[in-house]
């Protein structure tokens, strides 16, 4: 009988190769065995880990970190019950997914039936704080979102897509014409033909959806057989995209020519790289007046091909033809490729870049000879060499094999194929924020955008029209988002990052109390008159090198929440309390796909709060005027009655006026406004509590109210208060040599003040 080969005792590659036939439970039990198998590079094997979260959830692979085992292990075990599907920034035509019951600050949508007996929501028009999307909970595990222009698309685990918003917000809905697409508040499923498998009933390869894009008017899906579906319109079916010019072939297990591996819903474009063809455009389909409802599939009769793009590096030992030696060593293998409005990109085994011009007319429909883009003048071959693309709209961003990441424009890029003058060194813009920084990945709406880092964190770039939010920074016009470094400016308020934000970045923020604390020191911080002149300095003058120290000061001290209340022991697999895993932008909106550890949160929720003893009242606080006194012309006199002093929320007259006046000359409401009341910014300075109002004493105005500590971030509710009640707002030495004025200390760099690279920016 033949001795049997012990298992330590096979080549590493042999036990490499067993692994991917495992599920998770088998591979942990197996290298439980033995001391051995339990290594790291065992334990931790990223081709495992990659494979199984991404197969099992339907995960995007993210080629900067593809080999971090260790990621895609816990990111495996969180999945399963943490995923939380978090939007911000412009809400129109409902496409954040969030509803509200108030009308403070919102609007009506208009039309529809109400949602599952509901009466129909509230919307807020602009949300500049993450919130999490309605109803998602039932959806099971989400393992990819993406913006459109006016939507926002899910990706489940089973493979089903769902969206709220509008597809098209441009285009009318024909069967009830001349209405336009109607909003879909709650996530929505996106239909399949009759006939066909729902994937929220069962699975079914044809419809089971592996990968997909959202368009600025548009989703197109990959299924696992390879087949590829489009949708228009939330309230009709998919339609299965046929080619009469380029073969695809379907079949879990097919290979070779007309395998489709990646769909990219353009502007305005469709495309599909297809082995064979290249990376194939099309115009979007979308269903004719005259279609029948069981229409399954629409054939492509114009579309064209980006030229030398069709070769694929073969695992078959056979020999090449001279036309794919010459690819192979001039062009190489495409891996990733993007569709801007009038060009398509794309990055190769090369580690190079192309560029190919859409023309595309009545006249004609083409691709232009792929033109290779320089990405750097130095002679390092690792800042030469790229692994991925990203971008939408008119924005890309270039990922190097150093860690640089590289963000141009279309415009810069078309002005280089017109050989306008345009220097190489010029197509790219080097973000310090974004250098060697583990970026995974970089999401552009259409003024702003977003970069994910590998530590799960998402820093904000660019603008917000109208001040909509779309940063996630807070704020929409308000003091919060001009201490997070936002400038305001012009009719509609639009937002612009101070140029020091580019040098760290600027984190979104997704625990609430971080939103507190803030709103603590717009107010002013324990003594809002002492602080009144740094305030107006950092974020109610011109100044804006004190704005960008301030606010980067603020970002410092949010930046490691967890020690910063000593509960970094208790982060058991180190992603933290929320863990960024994904990120997307579109048009005036933003979305990211967070793991949320809600134990970890809460423990942070409560460290950050403490008791807040009261003192007994006065002995004679009972004889204080409760409301109105008669003055000599017989009206009323409302007077506040004053708390105890021994109240560490002791709201004085003075301090109201205070507070008043801090947000008075940023133009914004007085806190001491009555919360029913919908008063814009005052135009004059605010007054006294005790003051005696005539509007106020005949009944044509209601009576200005105390501020409570609630209302400005110092106490989460009654008898709490949070941890810093009684910290001052922040005095620093600017790098200038200026010192801010004021009474209190300094305020120390948590992380050192940085040397400032103010050249660079979006």
């Amino acid at each position: 009988m033949a001795n049997n080969t012990p298992l330590l005792d096979l080549p590493v590659e042999i036990l490499l190769s067993i692994f991917p036939y495992l599920d998770a439970n088998s591979f942990l039990a197996l290298t439980s065995t033995c001391k051995s198998l339990h290594r790291p590079e065992f334990l931790h094997e990223a081709t495992f880990w990659s494979s199984i979260v991404r197969t099992t959830f339907r995960v995007p692979n993210q080629p900067v970190v593809e080999n971090d085992g260790q990621r895609w292990q816990k990111l495996y075990k969180r999945l399963l019950t943490q995923s939380r599907v978090m939007t911000w920034g412009d809400n129109q035509k409902a496409c954040l997914g969030h509803s509200y019951t108030s009308p403070a600050a919102g609007f009506r949508i208009r039309g529809g039936p109400p949602h599952r007996g509901r009466p129909r929501a509230i919307r807020q028009k602009h949300i500049s704080w993450p919130q999490k999307m309605d109803e998602t909970e039932s959806l099971g595990v989400i393992s990819d979102l993406q913006c459109g222009g006016w939507s926002t698309s899910l990706l489940t685990s089973k493979g089903a897509i769902y969206t709220v918003g509008v597809l098209d917000g441009l285009q009318l809905n024909r069967p009830r014409a001349p209405a336009y697409q109607q909003p879909k508040m709650f996530p929505t499923p996106l239909r399949f033909p009759s006939g066909f498998v729902q994937p929220s009933e069962r699975y079914d390869a044809a419809t089971a959806i592996k990968q997909f894009s959202s368009g600025r008017g548009h989703v197109l899906g990959l299924s696992d057989s390879g087949r590829i579906w489009t949708w228009q319109n939330v309230d009709e079916a998919g339609l299965h995209v046929r080619f009469i010019h380029h073969e695809t072939v379907e079949g879990e297990r097919a290979s070779g020519n007309g395998v489709v591996k990646k769909v990219v819903a353009g502007w305005n474009k469709s495309a599909a790289l297809i082995e064979g063809s290249g990376i194939v455009l099309w115009e979007p389909l979308e269903r004719e007046n005259d279609e029948s409802a069981t229409e399954d599939a629409a054939l492509v009769l114009e579309s064209a091909a980006v030229p030398r793009t069709g070769y694929r590096e073969s695992k078959a030992n056979r020999q090449r033809t001279a036309d794919e030696d010459e690819l192979a060593e001039t062009v190489g293998q495409v891996l990733n490729y993007i569709v801007l409005e009038h060009v398509v990109l794309f990055n190769t085994s090369l580690g190079k870049v192309f560029v190919s011009e859409i023309v595309w007319n009545q006249d004609e429909q083409r691709l232009g000879d792929p033109i290779e883009l320089p990405l750097t003048t130095s002679t390092d071959l690792d800042e030469a060499f790229a692994t991925d693309i990203q971008g939408s709209f008119r924005s890309f961003a270039v990922f190097t094999r150093s860690g640089a990441v590289l963000t141009g424009h279309q415009d810069r890029v078309m002005n280089y194929l017109q050989a306008t003058g345009s220097q190489p060194e010029s197509l790219f813009t080097r973000i310090p924020a974004l250098q060697h920084k583990n970026v995974i990945s970089v999401a552009f709406g259409d003024y702003h955008f977003h970069a994910l880092h590998s530590k799960g964190y998402i820093t904000s770039y660019g603008n917000e029209p109208q001040a909509c939010g779309a940063l996630g920074l807070g704020g929409h016009g308000d003091p919060e988002g001009r201490l997070r470094g936002i400038r305001y400016a012009g009719m509609g308020g639009d937002g612009r990052l101070v140029p020091h934000a580019y040098t760290e970045g600027r984190r979104v923020w997704f625990e609430e109390e971080k939103r507190q604390w803030i709103r603590f020191l717009t107010s002013g911080g324990t003594d809002p008159e002492e602080a009144a002149e740094r305030l107006r300095m950092a974020i109610g003058s011109p100044d804006l090198a004190c704005q960008g120290e301030v606010s980067e000061w603020i970002e410092q001290e949010g930046r490691d929440w967890e020690a910063k209340y000593g509960l970094q022991g208790e982060d058991e697999d180190g992603l933290g309390a929320y863990f960024a895993l994904s990120v997307t932008a579109a048009g005036w909106h933003s979305g990211a796909l967070v793991l949320a550890n809600d134990e970890l949160a809460q423990k942070i929720s409560r460290a950050c709060e403490v008791p807040d003893p009261k003192d007994a009242k006065s002995p004679d606080a009972d004889d204080q005027p409760a409301s109105a006194t008669a003055d000599g012309a017989g009206h009323s006199e409302q007077v506040s009655t004053p708390p105890s002093s021994s109240s560490p929320f002791t709201i004085s007259p003075l301090l109201t006026t205070a507070l008043d006046y801090a947000r008075w000359f940023l133009g914004v409401g007085p806190y001491s406004a009555p919360t029913h009341s919908n008063n814009n910014a005052q135009s004059h300075p605010p007054t006294s509590a005790i003051h005696v109002d005539p509007a106020v004493a005949t009944g044509a105005r209601p009576p200005r109210r105390t501020p409570e500590p609630m209302d400005y971030g110092a106490s989460p509710r009654e008898g709490v208060k949070y941890a810093w009640a009684g910290d001052a707002f922040p005095r620093l030495r600017l790098s200038d040599g200026r010192e801010m004025p004021g009474e209190v200390g300094f305020a120390e760099w948590r992380y050192g003040r940085p040397e400032w690279e103010l050249g660079e920016s979006f």
